[in-house]
């Protein structure tokens, strides 16, 4: 009786709060998930959208998936505005409701969802909710080897799903399998296209090893495909889209010969890097463009340099300034003269690295290479200077301050260049 007054005081609002506090009371607040939870994507909770699911591997029927689609997509618009609120839990607890749906439109359909939510996952770091779709995908994919299930559209859906949640081993599994049905059906450019993809999840994963390796398998794929083929000019490459923004870069001979060369100089192993980047020239020089063989060259001497095959390195800085000159390509000429500069100055043969400097002055001329002219005025300067050859070095100077006042740049530098000499001369 007492509360009955207490509430007819507070007229509607009253009851209205009354009312509230008891729904509060039974229907209180879902807590947050995490590592401990089941998780949702597995639950059989019943959905509002959908009270009466069919029996477990079943789908729905196209007429009843025309209807529900509608408000799935709805779902997704609106945890895509909680998202862009920053009310994570709850766009995610809608998303879970869409992809526990999804289950019952078909496993293609399912994959494409969860990628798509594996994706937004990934680029807002809810590694729980990556946790969560990783290990439906997971229950998918044994599935898959359950059934034998030689479905190779699902296979592929569900290689890019795990390579988008960065899942490596699973995606491995899913293109070995691939590239093993590729291999049995005889189909080389789909091996081609596995092994790609499989040796891009090892860059991704800087497993440098594994990917050297995957690549030289590659590399014999792709020297079959022209042995068979001729040239193939290097396909385009994919356009990105929502399902797939970051796609794996086409297949190509030259590009697995760059990737390998790559690999090999990151872990040291600078002979095969050679090896490969000779490969590499000689497949450019096979074709009408030159253009990317002195940089190809100057790579090469590096990595004989960092040999300590000083003499080879020359050689090769040599070629490569040959190769760019014919060309006109100046600016790897002037590179490669400066290399070979320097090699020939820690080799202690002064004048020879003095003439050279003269030539790299002459060939950033011929560019209107005005920096590379002062940068090469400097080291003369430095080499008079360290020869006590005051005037010379005055003038090498002098000439690198005329370049610097007309570029507005590094003029206090030569400045003090030439101070330090004056000082030395009077010394």
């Amino acid at each position: 009786m007492v509360v009955a007054i207490i509430l007819s005081g507070f007229g509607n609002t009253g009851i209205a709060i009354a009312q509230k506090q008891k729904e509060t009371e039974t229907e209180p607040e879902k807590p947050l998930l995490d590592d401990f939870s089941p998780n949702p994507l597995l639950s059989k909770e019943l959905d509002p959208l959908l009270p009466s699911p069919p029996p477990e591997g079943q789908i729905l029927g196209q007429s009843q998936q025309k209807i529900l689609e509608p408000e799935l997509v709805k779902l997704n618009a609106e945890a895509t505005a909680l998202l862009a609120a920053q009310n994570i839990p709850g766009a995610f607890e809608l998303w879970n409701r869409e992809l526990r749906i999804r289950r019952y439109f078909g496993l293609s359909q399912e994959i494409a969802a969860l990628n798509r939510v594996g994706l937004i996952a990934w680029n807002n770091s809810q590694r729980l909710y990556l946790k969560f779709i990783t290990e439906r995908l997971d229950q998918i994919l044994q599935k898959l080897q359950k059934d034998q299930n030689n479905n190779l559209e699902l296979w592929q859906l569900l290689g890019l799903a795990f390579k988008n949640v960065r899942a490596k081993t699973q995606a491995l599994t899913v293109y070995q399998t691939l590239l093993e049905t590729a291999n049995k059906n005889q189909d080389i450019l789909a091996e081609e296209q596995y092994f790609n993809e499989i040796a891009q999840i090892y860059m991704n994963w800087l497993d440098y090893p594994k990917a050297a390796e995957t690549y030289e398998q590659l590399l014999e794929i792709q020297q079959d495909i022209r042995a068979i083929r001729g040239d193939v000019p290097p396909p385009q490459p994919l356009p990105a889209t929502p399902e797939n923004p970051n796609p794996t870069p086409p297949p190509s001979e030259v590009r697995s010969l760059q990737q390998l060369a790559f690999i090999y100089e990151q872990i040291g192993e600078y002979l095969k890097a050679i090896s490969v980047r000779e490969r590499l020239a000689g497949y450019y020089a096979n074709q009408p463009n030159l253009f990317p063989i002195p940089e190809i060259k100057l790579a090469i001497g590096g990595n004989y340099e960092k040999l300590g095959q000083f003499e080879q390195a020359g050689l090769t800085y040599q070629e490569a300034y040959s190769i760019a000159t014919s060309i006109q390509q100046f600016d790897n000429a002037s590179e490669a003269l400066g290399r070979l500069a320097k090699l020939y100055r820690s080799q202690n043969q002064i004048k020879t690295a003095l003439d050279i400097y003269q030539a790299q002055v002459l060939v950033n001329q011929q560019a209107y290479n005005y920096y590379g002219m002062m940068n090469a005025y400097d080291q003369i300067g430095d080499i008079y200077l360290s020869q006590k050859a005051y005037q010379a070095a005055i003038a090498a100077f002098q000439q690198g301050l005329a370049l610097a006042q007309q570029l507005k740049y590094k003029e206090d530098y030569f400045v003090k260049k030439i101070d330090i000499v004056k000082r030395q001369m009077n010394q």
